[in-house]
């Protein structure tokens, strides 16, 4: 994730959005989780039937007041304070960003009994979190640079958790000739395995590549019947099965939407360079001053209106 933020221009008394109207966003307290048994196929909803939310109204010119009150930072007797903000989920086409007490180290190991779990479960950058979290949902509409803070309910955050475990890729087979989705969890390779109706991962093919902000993983079985095409130029070979999915991070799967997929095969067979053009890396602010976000949706269709435009 990148760290680029929606919250960066917190100023003392104020935080600049482009919302006039009132939202939703929720407070996640400090406690423990353990009472929930992680197994369980409902996991993430009863996870949100634990004591450990409030749901609150915020504007932009309560928000800053908010921060200080539920994250309670006047019960750290620590210097060095400070709120960091981490991205924590994104889908099309909304950003979900978790605010929380940044603590010294040292500090931490004399907070065992503030541990937040439920926000440390949220949170996707390995660190803990020991005082209470603020988690809030912005909608980054295509092919603008609107970014508007929105309501988040407990069900989209159960929502988020689940999609963490339940992902989404994309399948294509030679008999159908179209691309599907699916959801899988754990690891790829069982999956993998059935789809393609084989005994081991050397039996069938694996490419991985960067495109336009995406980590793209094909994987397929070659066959002289099958065809060459249903992937763009993705692949250089005739195969008659495909999976393709997106990763993360080295170690967790992402998910990826038959929309983007589609997009993708588009854009393969017009583009020379699958990297992201340099105008949409580039720090850029919008006209209130903001940081304009450019996220891995935003890029996919940025490029692929522009040479759809020209088709």
């Amino acid at each position: 994730m990148e760290s680029q933020t929606i919250t960066e221009n917190i100023y003392l008394d104020k935080i600049i959005m482009e919302n006039t109207n009132s939202f939703q966003c929720l407070v996640i307290k400090q406690g423990s989780i353990e009472s929930v048994d992680w197994s369980l196929p409902n996991y993430s909803e009863k996870l949100m039937e634990l004591d450990l939310f409030e749901s609150v109204t915020a504007n932009q010119d309560n928000f800053i007041e908010i921060l200080a009150t539920k994250l309670d930072v006047n019960q750290f007797k620590v210097t060095n304070l400070g709120v960091t903000t981490q991205i924590v989920a994104e889908e099309p086409y909304y950003l979900y960003e978790l605010l929380y007490v940044n603590l010294e180290k040292e500090t931490q190991y004399h907070l065992p009994e503030k541990l937040n779990q439920m926000a440390s479960l949220i949170n996707i950058n390995g660190e803990k979190v020991y005082s209470n979290a603020i988690l809030i949902r912005s909608h980054l509409p295509s092919l603008t640079d609107s970014m508007t803070m929105c309501n988040l309910t407990k069900n989209d955050l159960a929502c988020v958790l689940h999609r963490r475990v339940h992902t989404q890729i994309a399948i294509w087979n030679n008999l159908d000739n179209i691309w599907t989705q699916d959801t899988v969890i754990g690891d790829l390779n069982n999956y993998a395995q059935t789809f393609f109706e084989c005994d081991s991962p050397d039996d069938y093919k694996k490419i991985e590549f960067p495109f336009l902000m995406h980590n793209v993983n094909i994987w397929y079985t070659e066959s002289l019947d099958g065809l060459s095409n249903a992937c763009g130029k993705f692949i250089n070979a005739k195969f008659d099965k495909c999976i393709m999915f997106t990763m993360k991070s080295d170690d967790y799967r992402g998910n990826l939407t038959l929309d983007e997929v589609k997009k993708m095969i588009f854009l393969s067979n017009v583009l020379d360079s699958y990297l992201t053009p340099s105008e949409l890396l580039e720090e850029k602010n919008d006209k209130l001053g903001r940081k304009i976000i450019y996220n891995k949706y935003k890029v996919l269709d940025y490029v692929y209106n522009q040479y759809n435009k020209i088709q």
